[in-house]
């Protein structure tokens, strides 16, 4: 699987693509070009917001794992 932040990225640069072609398409009058450039960038912020939500869980993960480990830790210095 590629590194997340990576597909983050990618998906920002679609977006930014796809937005920027949409309004190069209206303004030449080009309706139907700017209709696939503005569902494309629309189908990239949906994955940017997943992609989001998905490194907020893994950071509410982490914390949760680092007080479990620090937890252990206290417990085994209590028993020295």
């Amino acid at each position: 699987m590629k590194n997340i932040f990576e597909r983050l990225q990618k998906e920002k640069d679609c977006y930014k693509y796809c937005r920027e072609n949409e309004g190069l398409a209206l303004r030449d009058g080009d309706i139907s070009k700017a209709i696939v450039y503005a569902e494309n960038a629309t189908r990239s912020l949906e994955e940017i917001n997943k992609i989001e939500k998905y490194i907020a869980e893994l950071n509410a993960i982490k914390m949760i794992v680092v007080a479990i480990e620090q937890d252990h830790e206290d417990f085994l210095r209590s028993r020295i």
